[in-house]
Order: structure tokens, then C-alpha cells, then sequence
């Protein structure tokens, strides 16, 4: 089967999440005021709790996947049987999560009316097909379907959502703008297999295989979420929407970064299969290069101008947020390279066993962290553990793969991109102080954050923004070729 390139990949994957980015930072203002904080930290709350569902009930059968899929690609009937197995391997499963789901949530609970609407969200996950899309390498389809779906659900937003009491409405586009979205998925499928010419199918002998990536991405999830569902438990949930809400903007970019991560994932797998190793060193260096490019400057700029930016975004109810932010904002470092030596790396090699112990080791460091400080220190305790599971990983990972991943050698290539992140932070820093207009000087900090940065960039001869520049020139080129 023809593969896209893998730059064109990153770039579809990429689109998406920037697009799963900027929607966000349209809606999240309107949604915060017409929500407010209590019907708010409800959805943060209930949305952690069915997550844990959807994770346990799938045991890692989407990255599992992914990875077959690329394995598979080249040979149309292994591939359509591959295919047909895992997908009826969801349903079963699927219809497992439900048969304890429903009688657990769903009756006599405070907020069974959010989880019956969530029963949506759980069928949607079981007929996902994106794996099988990123496994053949073809993210233009995941892009496209992502789009439109995400297009058609701000439109809903603005046009029903109005009060705290339309929180279950709220829910309801979210989940069925997912289930849509996987249906169109399905609706592609015939025209890459052959499911008819599937006479018999082998659901075992994939559980195996599944449960070695599930661990390692359960264990992820699972300190994710425990910070949200244990401030629930613990406090109350006006602060699980704070601190929910300071951690949707670091997902925002991290989701960036590690869109590169999938598109990766498939291409490692290839070269593992192949015993390409020095293929692999070269992919995972380009990786960690781009990712660093990126998150330096994110995460010194949410420090730089999280304190003007939170009340004009969120409104002043939210004033919490900023604070939590600035901390939160070495995650996006730490999880942009823990995605690189996980996603990218240790799994697609067959090293699944390392990433179980590095993402159970974190996530046990999350869980005592949050029973000890919580009661104590509320929402800093949710990001103190956050950022202590994160560098847990990332140590146990690392430690493993270091005769691949040339940490000491990728730092010296990136001395330049940290050193004008540092001096971005305080130009930004210089110009809060003006006696400005909020939106003024919000708009002055980035023009002049990011105006530094990449002048730094190019006159130090950075090679990302190098290809950045140049395939920015192709592609219009390209566009104004078709024009004419």
C-alpha cells in the first residue's frame, strides 16, 4: 500500500492539532461564561470518571492497532484480517465497559444524568477506527473527519449553549460530534480492505499484545486524570475546574507536539521491522529537535504572559488559573519528551515492558503525592504530583534507551533555542510592566515574545525553522502554481 511521506503526515496531524487548538481558544471563553465554574468542574469531574472507563475498556487495543496495522500494510489480506479482528475486538469489549458502567453511574448517582448521556461517548470509542488510518500512514482522512466534526459542533455551541442548566446539552454535542466523526471513519473503510473476504477471525491472539501497550498508556491516563477525579473526591469541584482548566491549555500544545509522536510511531515501527537502527536514531533525533523548538518557547511564554492573558480569556472568576499555569507549564517539557522516548521510541521497538514500569512507577508517585498534599494544599498538591510523575517517567524511560536517544548531544544541538526562550521570558516580562490596555499589551507581549524568538532563530542558523521556511515557500508555490 502507498504511504504518504512522513513529513506529510507530521504536517496533517499537526493541522489537526492546531485546529483542536485554535477552537478551543474561540469556545473556551464563551463556554467558561456561560457555563460558569460549578457546571464547569461537573463536566472536568464526570468527563475524568467515564475516561477511566473508556481507557480500562479498551486495553490499549488503539495503539496496539497502529502498530499492527503498519506491520501489516504491505500485505492486503493480513491486513484486512488484522483489521476485522481488532475492530470486533473493540465491540466486544466495548459491550463489556457497558455492562459495568451502567448499573455503577447511571442509576441512583448525583450526576447520572451527565454519565447516561456519556454511554454515547463509550459506543463512540468502541467503533474508533483512527488506529487502523495511522497505521497505513493515510492522517489526511483522521485530519479531515476531525475537522468537519469539530466545525459542526462550535456551530451547536454558540447556537444552544447559553446557561449553566444547558450543561447536559454541552455534553451531548461533545459526545455525539465523536460518535458522527467515527461513523464517517467506518464509511472510508472498504476502500483500503476486503472485511468480506475475512472467513475466520482470531480475537486472542491480539488481547496479548494489547494489554503490553495498555498498561503503559492506562498508567498514563490514569495520572492524568487522578489529579481532577482525587480534587473531586478531596475538595470540591470548583477547584477541579480551575485546575481542569490550566491543564487544558497545556494539553492545547502538548496535544501539538505530540501529534508528531503518532505519525512517528508508525514509521519507528517500519524501521524496527526492518533493523534499521540507525534509521531510527536519525527519526528520533529530527523529533526531539522539532519538539524542543516548539515547547522552550511555549512553556516561557505561558510564564511570561499568563498573568495578563487568564482574566481576559476566562474572566475573572477564574483569576486561580494563572497561577496553576505557570506551574503547570514544565509539563509541556517533560510530556513532549516523555512522548518521544514512549510513543515514539520504546513502544514501536518492542520495549512495552520499560514504558509499564516507568508509567506505573509514575503513576504510584501521582497517587501517594496527591493523598499526602491534597488535603493540605489542594490544587498546587494536583500539579506538585503531576509534575513529579512526569519526571519519574521520563527518568526510568530515558535510563533505558540511552544508548539511542543522545539526550547530552540533543541539548548542545538546542543550546540557542533554550537561551532565546529565556530571553523571550523576559522581554515579555518587560513589557507586562507597561501601563497599557489588557488586550494591547496581551497583543504587544506576544508580537514581541515571538518576534525575538524567531529572529534568534534565524540568525543562528536553526535548521527546524529552516524547513519550516522552506516548506512554508513550497506549499505556496504550490498554491499559486494552481491558481494560475
Amino acid at each position: 500500500m502507498k504511504k504518504r511521506s512522513l513529513t506529510e503526515n507530521v504536517v496533517y496531524n499537526m493541522l489537526y492539532q492546531v485546529l483542536v487548538t485554535v477552537l478551543p481558544i474561540i469556545t473556551t471563553p464563551y463556554i467558561t461564561r456561560a457555563l460558569g465554574l460549578r457546571a464547569n468542574g461537573i463536566h472536568s469531574f464526570t468527563e475524568s470518571i467515564v475516561t477511566y472507563f473508556i481507557i480500562l475498556g479498551s486495553i490499549g487495543t488503539s495503539l496496539y492497532g497502529i502498530r499492527k496495522v503498519a506491520y501489516v500494510s504491505d500485505n492486503g489480506e493480513q491486513l484486512s484480517k488484522a483489521t476485522a479482528e481488532i475492530m470486533l475486538l473493540k465491540l466486544v469489549l466495548m459491550l463489556l465497559t457497558l455492562a459495568v458502567y451502567i448499573p455503577l453511574l447511571c442509576i441512583n448517582n448525583e450526576f447520572a444524568y451527565i454519565y447516561r448521556i456519556q454511554i454515547i461517548n463509550i459506543v463512540a470509542n468502541g467503533i474508533d477506527i483512527s488506529w487502523f488510518y495511522q497505521g497505513i500512514e493515510d492522517f489526511k482522512k483522521v485530519t479531515m473527519r476531525n475537522l468537519l466534526v469539530k466545525m459542526i459542533f462550535i456551530a451547536c455551541l454558540f447556537l444552544f449553549i447559553k446557561k449553566p442548566s444547558d450543561l447536559s446539552l454541552y455534553v451531548f454535542f461533545t459526545v455525539v460530534g465523536a460518535l458522527i466523526g467515527n461513523l464517517i471513519m467506518i464509511y472510508y473503510l472498504p476502500k483500503y480492505i476486503d472485511i468480506h473476504s475475512v472467513k475466520k477471525v482470531d480475537l486472542l491472539c491480539h488481547i496479548k499484545p494489547s494489554l503490553l501497550l495498555f498498561v503503559p498508556q492506562a498508567m498514563n491516563y490514569i495520572y492524568a486524570l487522578l489529579d481532577r477525579s482525587m480534587l473531586g473526591w478531596m475538595t470540591n469541584t470548583d477547584n477541579v475546574s480551575i485546575y481542569d482548566q490550566a491543564q487544558r491549555f497545556v494539553r492545547m500544545v502538548t496535544a501539538i507536539l505530540q501529534s508528531v509522536g503518532y505519525a512517528m510511531m508508525a514509521r519507528v515501527a517500519n524501521l524496527t521491522a526492518g533493523n534499521d537502527l540507525n534509521g531510527i536514531k536519525e527519526y528520533i533525533r529530527k523529533s526531539a529537535n522539532f519538539n524542543l523548538f516548539l515547547a522552550f518557547p511555549a512553556t516561557f511564554g505561558i510564564l511570561g504572559i499568563a498573568d495578563d492573558f487568564i482574566p481576559l480569556f476566562l474572566g475573572n472568576e477564574y483569576l486561580e488559573v494563572a497561577p496553576t499555569l505557570k506551574v503547570l507549564s514544565v509539563l509541556i517539557l517533560t510530556m513532549s519528551m516523555n512522548s518521544i522516548l514512549g510513543v515514539q521510541l520504546l513502544m514501536p521497538i518492542g520495549k512495552e515492558r520499560v514504558y509499564t514500569v516507568a508509567t506505573t512507577a509514575g503513576a504510584v508517585v501521582n497517587v501517594l503525592v496527591n493523598i499526602v498534599l491534597i488535603p493540605k494544599l489542594g490544587i498546587l498538591a494536583a500539579c506538585i504530583s503531576s509534575i513529579a510523575a512526569e519526571m519519574i517517567v521520563f527518568t526510568i524511560s530515558y535510563f533505558n534507551v540511552r544508548d539511542i536517544f543522545d539526550l547530552p548531544g540533543i541539548l548542545k544541538e538546542n543550546i540557542w533555542v533554550i537561551a532565546a526562550s529565556f530571553i523571550m521570558y523576559f522581554a515579555v516580562r518587560l513589557v507586562s510592566l507597561a501601563n497599557f490596555a489588557v488586550v494591547l499589551k496581551l497583543i504587544l507581549e506576544l508580537l514581541v515574545g515571538g518576534g525575538i524568538y524567531f529572529l534568534l532563530m534565524f540568525i543562528t542558523h536553526n535548521q527546524i525553522l529552516k524547513i519550516i521556511i522552506e516548506k512554508t515557500f513550497d506549499i505556496v508555490k504550490k498554491i499559486v502554481k494552481n491558481g494560475n
